[in-house]
């Protein structure tokens, strides 16, 4: 979704009114809003990110993509909505006096602040996947790379867009200065929402992909399609807010922008809190597989003890001792999952040979070779005895 302002709207507003009624109720509606809905993305990515310092006592790359984009939804973002609120969002243009004017101009700039948190989150996400992909199927880092290319770039450029919109490139950033003329904003608007949905599909492609060809339990399996769908949160936002994008194209900006942009600034935070949301579910995997997956198996396979997460290769998940006494021969696989490790085709050998078929021919063959050396010296005894039998007769 793109933000609602136009460079050139703030200068025409309509004139001040000071009679007409003032909607402080839709106002404070839009603050509430705003400070609930990014508060709540803060508390979502802080709390990823000292769940993922704490127990691995460092930040990977999704994490610091992830900081990236906290810094970015404290400021610019939450900052200007905050100031633009200030000065008038919510209201009717009649009744922003001219003094706040100038003030809600330069607050809007930080509207770019969606699309670069928005980019950011994906990016991360991208860089998690990363670590999951396993070796045989190395093309999928070919596609996420590409993904977090297209993604910064989308990012990056929608943003300058808004920022550069008008000529002389000065009157952007000054007040004073007088703008000739503006593009059409609604072309990188729509451009953003149909890439950035396109980006979304492919994220949740990936996992799925993996999820699909990995050895693990069907519990396991149905818990984490479930967990890597949380993106699908954002991305069902963002398909809804085509609507009120058709509504406040440009040919219709200029009528009560700030009253109208309320909608947008509501729905840019809901965006951001499911996309907060749906990348941290992942970090949650192990502790979401350990209390309902093997819940779930244990109903259906009282001997299980381990859940198949736990062990590589997931069909050697019998009891704590049989998973200790299997020897894991080092993998290829760049998977780092933190406690998460999915076991997959030729995962746990370089010849493809799974190692629980290993394990047990080792434990069969210490058990079958002692029974012919036992049937051995007993023919020898009986052979014996025979021969004392007719030495005596």
């Amino acid at each position: 979704m793109g933000t609602a302002e136009n460079a050139t709207a703030p200068k025409d507003m309509k004139a001040y009114d000071p009679d007409l009624p003032v909607p402080y109720w839709h106002q404070r509606m839009e603050l509430a809003g705003v400070i609930i809905v990014n508060t709540l993305s803060l508390v979502a990515i802080i709390a990823r990110i000292y769940l993922r310092a704490s127990r691995l006592k460092r930040l990977r790359e999704d994490d610091r993509w992830m900081l990236a984009a906290g810094a970015f939804l404290i400021f610019p973002h939450f900052v200007c909505q905050l100031g633009t609120n200030r000065f008038g969002s919510g209201l009717h243009d009649q009744n922003i006096p001219d003094a706040w004017v100038r003030p809600f101009w330069y607050f809007s700039w930080g509207w770019i602040g969606y699309n670069i948190v928005s980019s950011l989150i994906k990016i991360s996400v991208c860089c998690y996947l990363l670590q999951i992909v396993p070796f045989h199927m190395q093309w999928l880092r070919r596609v996420l790379y590409v993904l977090m290319c297209i993604t910064f770039a989308l990012g990056v450029g929608i943003s300058l867009c808004h920022l550069l919109q008008c000529m002389p490139l000065i009157s952007n950033f000054d007040y004073s200065v007088a703008q000739d003329h503006c593009f059409n904003i609604d072309i990188p608007r729509f451009t953003w929402v149909a890439v950035s949905i396109s980006i979304d599909l492919c994220i949740l492609a990936i996992p799925w992909a993996i999820i699909r060809w990995s050895k693990i339990q069907p519990a396991e399996k149905r818990i984490l399609l479930i967990v890597f769908s949380g993106n699908l949160m954002g991305t069902i936002v963002c398909v809804v807010s085509i609507y009120s994008v058709w509504c406040t194209r440009t040919s219709l900006s200029y009528y009560d922008l700030a009253y109208t942009q309320t909608a947008f600034a509501i729905t840019n935070d809901v965006e951001i809190l499911f996309y907060a949301l749906g990348a941290s579910l992942p970090v949650l995997s192990p502790f979401l597989l350990a209390r309902f997956a093997t819940r779930q198996e244990a109903q259906s396979t009282p001997t299980s003890r381990v859940p198949s997460w736990r062990v590589k290769g997931g069909s050697t998940a019998g009891s704590p001792v049989l998973a200790q006494m299997a020897q894991q021969r080092p993998s290829k696989s760049p998977l780092t999952w933190d406690d998460l490790e999915l076991g997959y085709p030729g995962h746990n050998d370089t010849h493809g040979v799974d190692e629980t078929q290993n394990h047990d021919s080792r434990a069969m063959s210490s058990t079958t070779l002692a029974n012919p050396s036992g049937k051995v010296h007993d023919a020898e005894k009986a052979e014996l005895e025979s021969r004392d039998f007719t030495s005596d007769d």
